[in-house]
């Protein structure tokens, strides 16, 4: 495979990929550094792709590895990583920081989604992700599957179990009652 194709690949699912980071961090600059990262790989490992997986598949992986890269370099450090906004341009990164930071100022205007967020990132990993690629992705459970390499059954299985905690979740009922996980329509159908 070529340099070209991936190049199709990058513009094609950049905006999915960078999304689901944005879920996961809720915080637009580690999506960004996430995003860079998770597409260094798949550059890196394009001449050994060889779509045994669909490619959307691949790189979600790859983004979910690199989460999970990310919640193991904070709870090592018990900080969190803080994307240095000054020397985006001297390592390559390029966006708008006035478009970036309009887009955090939204998020945080949003309370219905950070307390989502809050609860979402209380649940154990395993819970966290499934959810976040079915519901924030409107992935397939199918597709979910082979992200997270587990049968169809098991992912089904974790989404029910993560939603269940989500509504147990004391402090989310009281903040804001039943109707975050109406907004978010969360349900355990698959």
């Amino acid at each position: 495979m070529n340099q070209t194709a991936f190049e199709d690949v990058y513009n094609l699912y950049y905006d999915d990929v960078w999304r689901f980071l944005l879920h996961a961090s809720a915080d637009v600059h580690v999506a960004l550094d996430l995003t860079s990262q998770t597409f260094f790989r798949a550059c890196r490992s394009w001449p050994k792709f060889h779509q045994q997986a669909p490619v959307k598949s691949w790189l979600f992986k790859i983004a979910v590895n690199e989460w999970r890269r990310e919640l193991r370099r904070r709870k090592i450090s018990r900080v969190l990583l803080v994307f240095d906004r000054s020397t985006t341009e001297e390592n390559g990164v390029e966006y708008d920081h006035a478009e970036a930071e309009s887009i955090s100022s939204d998020l945080e205007r949003c309370e219905t989604y950070l307390s989502l967020q809050r609860a979402l990132l209380k649940l154990p990993e395993k819970y966290m992700t499934p959810i976040m690629l079915r519901y924030f992705e409107y992935l397939s459970m199918e597709e979910v599957a082979a992200i997270l390499g587990r049968p169809v059954g098991t992912v089904k299985s974790l989404v029910h179990r993560g939603i269940a905690k989500l509504r147990e979740d004391q402090g989310l009922r009281e903040a804001c009652g039943e109707s975050i996980l109406e907004a978010s329509q969360l349900t355990t159908e698959s």
